[in-house]
This record gives structure tokens, sequence and C-alpha cells, in this order.
């Protein structure tokens, strides 16, 4: 199985077009068209058969070839998103653990606000009330 990096673009795009061509309604009206002619003309049925079973094993061979085209880019594509997701990952990551580090901060710093008000509560009580 070849590369469909190692074709030429304008080999991939004409393989496009064709692959198009043959897919679509166009298609379908060009060859009714073209039997309809070949039978109103009464050319040779046999050449017709020949020319049509060639015709028929090109154009499997371009659609195959398409959908090895397709296959790789799609291999290509997936490889991408792999790599974007680690990356999302590993900066998902990051966050996270920065996130915890400045909850711990924040923890910290409530037990040490705790202790200082439990403090200042302790000397209010201690603290006797002047009669005014």
């Amino acid at each position: 199985m070849t590369n469909s990096n190692s074709s030429p673009a304008y080999l991939n795009k004409l393989l496009e077009i064709i692959a198009i061509f043959v897919g679509s309604w166009t298609g379908v009206i060009f060859h009714t068209i073209w039997f309809i002619f070949w039978f109103i003309l009464r050319l040779d049925i046999n050449l017709l058969t020949m020319i049509v079973s060639l015709e028929a094993i090109f154009i499997c061979i371009f659609l195959l070839m398409a959908s090895n085209r397709e296959e790789a880019q799609r291999k290509i594509d997936l490889g991408k998103e792999k790599e974007q997701d680690r990356e999302q990952m590993t900066l998902d990551i990051k966050l996270d653990q920065k996130a915890d580090r400045q909850l711990t901060e924040i923890k910290r710093v409530q037990q040490e606000l705790h202790a200082e008000i439990k403090e200042v509560l302790t000397c209010l009580k201690c603290t006797p009330k002047k009669k005014g």
C-alpha cells in the first residue's frame, strides 16, 4: 500500500474528482445517456461490454485509492487529536495541582485566622469589664 503523500498533488486531485463524479447523479446520468446512444447507434455490444468492464476495474481501483487516502488522513487527524488531548490533559493536571496548592494555602490561612480569633476571644473573656 502506497502512502498518499508519495503521489503528486494533481493525481490526488484527479482521484478525488473521479470519486466524486462516479458517486454522483451526474455519473449515473452520463452513463445512462452513453448506453442509450450506444444502443440507438447499434454499436458492437461486445465492445461496450469490454469498455464497461475495464471502466469498472479502474473505478474500483480509484475508489480503493480514495478510500486508502481518506483512511491515511483519518489516522493523521486521529494522531493530532490524541496529541491535543494529551496536551489538554497535562494542562488540566497542572491546573488541578495549582488549585490544590491554592486551596491548601487558603486552608492554612483560615486555620491561622481561626487561631487568632480564638486568641482574641479568649483575651476578651479574660479582660475584666469596666463599669462606666
